[in-house]
């Protein structure tokens, strides 16, 4: 009875010198797991090339699927990842209600889960994103301006994410103030610059009078004024957009009709991200469920020295 106690209490300590060892090789060559909605949007590429950076100077390694707008892909992309063992997933995912599999499967697992740019249901274990409400307050309020609170306004839409509710919602918040601007027209735009410009070009043969648009990304936007332009609109209509993207500054400062952009920063949601898995991997108590990153307003006079 006394050998059997004794191995039991050597087999205790082995499991616990195990488990600490694996502790610690987490901690100093971290597997990080990343998916993001769509990787041909620059707003993500910069975000998972920060990630990479954070990662690589811990000497660790970063797994990355592309969700590519497929619910079933991201999905089937976050089980292939918890396959491979990672210690905390970095989540935008693809549909917000529907990411609610992926973040149960992973916290299943034991691991943690850090969404970013876009909520999630399910338990996840925190939310670092833009103020998003603010980024579509200071694109009414932009429009409100510049139209002195009189305009026909079309709003390309995007996918049902927690980001673009945020966005909108921050729109028409700012409208109701405004009786004599008028939403005329809003679809769909899946987030994408083709999109954006096709079902631009269907609105634009619809509404015989607009005045601005509002694109709840850059790259909607920038479909958007590519719609507007072939159609030979551009002294009529301006656009503007969120996430001070690249192309958007070039656009803004060359100049063109797209006049705005309310500017996010996905490398440091992305730098973020890893900083806060890092400290949950550690044992730290995260007291905040939610983070919010501000946005600023970039226009011709500040876009030359903006980046992301």
């Amino acid at each position: 009875m006394r050998m059997k106690k004794v191995l039991c209490v050597l087999l205790a300590a082995a499991l616990l010198l195990v488990s600490g060892s694996a502790a610690m090789a987490s901690l100093e060559k971290p597997k990080v797991g990343i998916t993001v909605m769509v990787m041909n949007n620059p707003f993500f590429v910069s975000m998972v090339e920060a990630v990479k950076e954070e990662v690589a100077k811990l000497g660790g390694e970063v797994l990355v699927v592309d969700g590519n707008m497929d619910v079933q892909k991201q999905t089937a992309g976050v089980e292939d990842m918890l396959r491979q063992k990672i210690d905390f997933l970095l989540f935008n995912p693809v549909d917000s209600d529907a990411g609610e599999a992926a973040v149960s499967m992973a916290k299943e697992a034991g691991i943690p889960v850090i969404c970013l740019d876009a909520d999630s249901s399910g338990p996840r274990d925190l939310f670092i994103v833009s103020n998003n409400v603010g980024a579509g307050e200071l694109c009414a309020e932009y429009v409100a301006e510049r139209t002195k609170g009189k305009a026909n306004v079309v709003i390309i839409t995007g996918n049902p994410v927690s980001s673009t509710r945020d966005r909108y919602n921050g729109v028409m918040k700012v409208f109701e103030k405004y009786p004599d601007i008028k939403v005329v027209a809003e679809q769909n735009g899946e987030g994408l610059l083709e999109r954006g410009m096709a079902v631009m070009e269907n609105i634009l043969q619809a509404q015989p009078k607009i005045d601005a648009v509002i694109g709840i990304n850059d790259p909607m936007g920038l479909g958007a004024l590519a719609a507007v332009e072939s159609a030979g609109r551009q002294d009529e209509i301006f656009v503007v957009g969120v996430d001070g993207s690249p192309d958007a500054l070039k656009a803004i400062l060359k100049p063109s009709s797209y006049v705005m952009s309310a500017a996010q920063e996905p490398a440091k949601i992305g730098r973020m991200g890893v900083e806060y898995g890092m400290k949950m991997l550690r044992g730290e108590e995260i007291a905040e469920k939610e983070i919010y990153v501000p946005v600023k307003t970039i226009t011709i006079e500040n876009a030359k020295d903006f980046s992301w």
